[in-house]
């Protein structure tokens, strides 16, 4: 083997070598730390780097992908956590009130059948809509408290389904690769809850629109319950807007995952990751010469 040749295979296990120490460590920085490595677009921050609760708001109408920037800041975390929950909860209190209103203007209020009587009784529904039987006439819902057990049904109990999930959520962000604290993983989940509220409330005129419709024009029991229904259900609708938000904000932090994951082979050995000439037999003749 001449010079050449030995110089060639120097350089070509030295360049192996740190093909194989870059593919063995992990990267363990947080996702906040690292800069995207995707194809979007310039965002210029320098005006969102602390932004009170209207800018927030409008960074979640207008402007995404900078809030996906602003989130793998992690000084930013304190600041737009309780801002982005605050943002939800006012988005589903207004939702209950302005349900409230529709069921009372419409003379009609959910109640729900225990599980126990749907089972034994298959004719009963699991949800009816009866009128509104109270002295107080059709405001008894506002006076008893029931309008407001309606408005923290839904303020509370969907921002509490969506704490059941944080756990799932960062399991499975670890096992795929990505490099997330907790804490990331909630202020994507509570962003997520907000657009989702944002959504909601952009979606109420219109469902109102239609409600005061129905309920003026007298268009039937059948459509009126129907409406109903579908008012009560529009949280879980709007809800698709925050999934796929969470869906996107996790996909720009798929940067912090190995760079060999995907192509990482389950059960093989380290140390021919680290030196990958050595598993290549060489063929040397009876002089001692190797090729």
């Amino acid at each position: 083997m001449n010079a050449a040749e030995y110089a060639t295979r120097v350089r070509n296990r030295q360049a192996m070598d740190a093909e194989a120490t870059i593919c063995q460590g992990y990267d363990t920085e947080s996702a906040n730390e690292r800069e995207s490595t995707f194809a979007v677009e310039e965002v210029n921050l320098t005006e969102v780097k602390e932004p009170n609760t209207l800018g927030l708001v409008e960074l979640l109408l207008k402007n995404r992908r900078g809030l996906h920037q602003l989130l793998r800041r992690q000084t930013a975390h304190a600041g737009l956590l309780p801002r982005l929950l605050a943002i939800s909860i006012v988005g589903f209190v207004l939702f209950g009130v302005t349900m409230s209103l529709v069921l009372t203007v419409s003379n009609r209020w959910p109640s729900l059948t225990a599980i126990a009587t749907v089972i034994d009784h298959p004719t009963h529904g699991l949800i009816s809509f009866d009128p509104i039987h109270s002295p107080w006439g059709k405001i008894g819902p506002w006076v008893n408290g029931q309008a407001i057990v309606l408005t923290g049904a839904y303020a509370f109990g969907l921002v509490a389904a969506s704490c059941v999930a944080l756990p799932s959520l960062y399991f499975y962000c670890l096992l795929a690769g990505v490099r997330m604290s907790m804490l990331e993983v909630v202020v994507h989940a509570v962003k997520a809850k907000s657009i989702a509220a944002v959504a909601l409330v952009g979606i109420l005129p219109i469902y109102v629109a239609v409600a005061m419709g129905v309920v003026i024009f007298h268009a039937g029991e059948y459509l009126l319950q129907l409406t109903i229904f579908v008012g009560l259900i529009l949280p879980f609708i709007a809800g698709f807007w925050g999934t796929a938000s969470l869906y996107l904000g996790f996909l720009q932090l798929c940067d912090t995952m190995p760079a060999d994951s995907e192509t990482r082979a389950p059960n093989t050995s380290r140390a021919h990751t680290s030196r990958p000439w050595m598993s290549v037999p060489s063929q040397c003749d009876g002089d001692g010469r190797c090729s």
